[in-house]
């Protein structure tokens, strides 16, 4: 038995402060709720993600220009004739701005507003940009920020290509709670687009309840990236379940762990170690 002050806010749920003891099985638990409260987010941001694959995908498939009621596309658009923010290194860019309009607009099951921005000078420099507004996916939540990719010359090879991305902006979450939500992410691919593909990636993050004292940081333990692996699970389904490495997690309310997602082996089982004990469950 170990004393704490517990001050916690999962998704309304409010646990109220107190001095008494606490069973340890009470803060562990509180502990699993609080890494499944991020990871619930981190998920929704990956959905975000998607959509903004998606747009890129869009553009690399479309042969010129074109506007419809439900989006418009320009590709090489010469930077010097419309300038936008933080693409000045690159002679042309190409855009694509998806709005919904009603039924008449299917964006698999979001809504909202995305402008897309891309450039690409090979065969090493690429980086694009999405700005969202009020965009609201399947899971409920709306995301109102901008995510940033960008190709990191100096480490990327030539059969490893790595990315920098940066997200930065409010979630609001179906209960209505707002969150500042940013991340840095840094990822390698190997095998890319294959049904080898791995991924490994380093992060760092916040989430922060604007209208309470609440929030949660993560970050990647030094020397033990997040391992994706293609073979692991059927389709995309991968992206959601690492399968290795371990991440740090600290907030202000007092409940702090890591939380290791194993060797590399094929499941979703993941154990989380604070100062109360350890405990393990699958994802």
């Amino acid at each position: 038995m170990k004393k704490l002050l517990i001050c916690a806010l999962i998704f309304g749920l409010v646990v109220s402060c107190t001095k008494n003891d606490v069973d340890d099985s009470v803060s562990e638990q509180n502990n699993k709720e609080t890494f499944e409260l991020s990871k619930t987010v981190n998920l929704a941001m990956d959905d975000f993600g998607k959509i903004s694959e998606q747009a890129s995908l869009d553009l690399k498939n479309s042969s010129k220009s074109s506007k419809g009621t439900c989006f418009s596309i320009e590709l090489l658009i010469p930077y010097q004739e419309k300038p936008i923010p933080g693409f000045s290194e690159y002679s042309h860019y190409s855009k694509l701005i998806l709005n919904d309009a009603g039924d008449q607009c299917q964006f698999d099951d979001w809504t909202g507003s995305l402008e897309y921005y891309v450039a690409e000078d090979l065969p090493s420099k690429f980086k694009d940009s999405a700005v969202f507004k009020n965009v609201q996916y399947d899971r409920g939540y709306i995301f109102d920020g901008y995510r940033i990719a960008q190709k990191n010359e100096e480490q990327s090879t030539d059969d490893i290509p790595v990315f920098d991305v940066k997200i930065d902006g409010i979630i609001t979450a179906p209960d209505g709670e707002t969150y500042q939500y940013t991340t840095n992410r840094n990822f390698s691919f190997e095998n890319r687009f294959t049904d080898q593909e791995i991924i490994t990636l380093k992060e760092s993050s916040s989430l922060e309840n604007l209208k309470k004292p609440f929030f949660i940081k993560t970050k990647s333990v030094d020397g033990s990236p997040i391992v994706y692996k293609a073979v692991c699970f059927e389709g995309l389904d991968f992206y959601k379940y690492p399968v290795q490495g371990a991440q740090d997690y600290s907030s202000n309310f007092g409940v702090n762990f890591t939380i290791n997602y194993g060797d590399g082996t094929c499941d979703r089982e993941v154990v989380l170690t604070s100062i109360e004990g350890t405990i393990t469950f699958d994802l």
